[in-house]
């Protein structure tokens, strides 16, 4: 078990409160006798009244017993660190609810901050308490940091400015040189925004699985995001959340070991985005090439309205969700808690589940509903009258869900333009947009102004709210969504398993969620049985590693036939 080394963190000064003793030991020795005596008096009556039933069998609605199925605490969970990341003046609206509910599963958490202060047990630690040299170097960012400095001292209220993303851009060193020293033994370091939600017991399983010694592999994971459109490096989005092994955090601490060079390299200081200037650094250690090793699918920088739902996704881990509000963040949780318990101790969180379970009801009430028709329909014969009736009950729901005021990115979007619009009627109207869907076989909805209809090909986004005034609506094909359903159910434990015998986001670089020929080329995989497997299956025995981290692997001589393996598995 990992075990926090006595480091004294950032910003606190170590002071240690001694409670004076009382001014009475005799009065305190009293009272104690005098306790002694009642409790002797009362047990044996106890005992004679109540006979067997005392004393009480212990409570087994302890905090541990929801962790089960998918839940289930991992064997991991206290060889990983979790740093979340925030700045003093969102701190309140961000961190609270992520500390509010006992997390035994997460037993080592970090916050970190641009003010040191005490949120009930936990310390929120300063990141920048010994970087005030290097800040100098920023007079925008040392202005800022002394602004939230002096209104803490002074109780004042902090509203957020521009200037503060601009001072967090310095954290991202340090909060990995104190976790590191913190919890010098632990396998994983893995830092997210205060406002993103991860799905734990499912980021755990993915580590467990497919990334080999950790200890001794430089692994950096994460939503692989380009700094510029110039550049050729690329950086692990840090609100989408990354991991980092131990054997990276060593390394960028590799004749430095209190990160006095790392804490202070010039990019921190050079380029707006920290997580983009920690990957510059990461970029420029030996054996690198610029990209995280894996993880590009299954982080997301973005929330729920923007997640992307592809057929070639459909079954694959959702790890993570960004820009969420204290509401989204509490929703999230409570759905996960409900969730995991329903699913084996070797599964997780998948985007079709994230789908039934999270979106909207005006969305999800339907397409339940539209769904349990498809299935009731295919699992009727064709001559009895349950199946006209279920034929019937079908025919009459609508195969399309439209909410006005209502926007989602399209995903891989197509305009109908004026041409397409006179084949299908010659008027802007959601009617012919729907029969403009119609003729495209891979759409999944589109998206209605009073000048234009865009279609979402190949995938659809949930989306959010609109002005009213922008007369947006927005519209969901459950037909097609059901046929995808049909083809891949999202409770298939066979198809769930087939999913995690190909791997989860584990191509190195950039991610695929945009990409619209892999969809094109797509086909619906084969099922892998999981009977008889306990769980466990082949994949779980591999004697060859799933993927390679970019850096030397160890021992030599086994690269050769090592990355012939890796890539016959990320190409499947």
């Amino acid at each position: 078990m990992v075990r926090a080394a006595e480091y004294i963190p950032l910003g606190l000064e170590g002071q240690v409160i001694v409670l004076k003793r009382q001014k009475s030991e005799r009065r305190r020795i009293i009272l104690g006798g005098f306790i002694v005596l009642v409790l002797i008096v009362t047990i044996p009556l106890i005992l004679f009244v109540g006979g067997r039933s005392w004393p009480p069998k212990a409570s087994t609605t302890v905090a541990v017993s929801s962790f089960r199925g998918g839940a289930t605490i991992s064997a991991i969970n206290d060889k990983v660190v979790l740093m979340h990341k925030t700045g003093h003046s969102v701190i309140y609206d961000r961190i609270p609810i992520q500390f509010v509910e006992p997390r035994p599963d997460i037993p080592n958490r970090l916050i970190y901050s641009d003010v040191s202060l005490q949120m009930a047990n936990f310390s929120v630690v300063d990141a920048l308490a010994n970087l005030t040299d290097f800040l100098s170097q920023s007079p925008i960012s040392s202005d800022e940091y002394y602004r939230l400095q002096t209104a803490h001292q002074n109780g004042d209220n902090v509203a957020p400015t521009k200037t503060g993303w601009t001072l967090d851009r310095f954290k991202f060193a340090p909060l990995t040189t104190h976790a590191w020293k913190t919890y010098p033994n632990a396998s994983w370091y893995i830092t997210v925004d205060g406002d993103s939600h991860l799905m734990w017991s499912t980021l755990l399983r993915w580590l467990e699985r497919y990334f080999d010694r950790p200890e001794s592999n430089a692994w950096y994971l994460g939503y692989d995001e380009v700094g510029s459109r110039e550049s050729s490096e690329f950086f692990a989005h840090g609100g989408a959340g990354y991991a980092m092994s131990r054997a990276l955090v060593e390394a960028l601490h590799k004749g430095d070991p209190d990160g006095i060079k790392f804490n202070r390299d010039s990019h921190f200081e050079e380029t707006i985005c920290g997580d983009c200037a920690l990957g510059t650094v990461i970029a420029h250690l030996p054996g690198r090439n610029g990209h995280t090793d894996a993880g590009g699918d299954v982080f997301h920088h973005d929330g729920l309205d923007k997640l992307i739902f592809r057929p070639r996704l459909w079954h694959t881990y959702v790890l993570s969700l960004h820009h969420n509000t204290p509401d989204q963040l509490n929703y999230l949780r409570q759905w996960e808690k409900r969730f995991l318990p329903t699913i084996p101790e070797w599964d997780g969180v998948r985007q079709c589940d994230v789908l039934y379970g999270l979106t909207p009801a005006f969305l999800r009430n339907p397409l339940q509903a539209y769904l349990r028709a498809v299935a009731a329909v295919n699992n009727s014969t064709h001559s009895d009258e349950d199946a006209d009736a279920a034929r019937q009950e079908l025919a009459r729901l609508n195969r399309t869900v439209i909410q006005p005021a209502w926007k989602a990115d399209q995903v891989d979007r197509w305009e109908c333009n004026a041409a397409c619009m006179n084949r299908n009627g010659g008027q802007m109207t959601a009617e012919v947009c729907d029969r403009a869907c119609d003729s495209h076989k891979n759409c999944y909805g589109w998206q209605l102004s009073q000048s234009s209809c865009f279609l979402a090909l190949n995938g659809f986004r949930i989306g959010s709210p609109e002005d009213p005034k922008s007369q947006i609506s927005t519209a969901w094909r459950l037909d097609r969504i059901a046929d995808l359903e049909t083809a891949m159910p999202c409770s298939d434990l066979d198809f769930r398993w087939a999913a995690d015998e190909r791997g989860h986001g584990l191509k190195a670089g950039k991610s695929d969620q945009l990409n619209t020929g892999l969809d094109q080329r797509w086909i619906v995989p084969n099922r892998t049985s999981v009977a008889n497997k306990d769980g466990h299956g082949a994949s779980w025995n591999r004697t060859t590693p799933w993927i390679l981290p970019q850096g030397p692997y160890q021992p030599k001589g086994t690269e050769a036939s090592n990355k012939g393996e890796a890539k016959n598995q990320t190409n499947t």
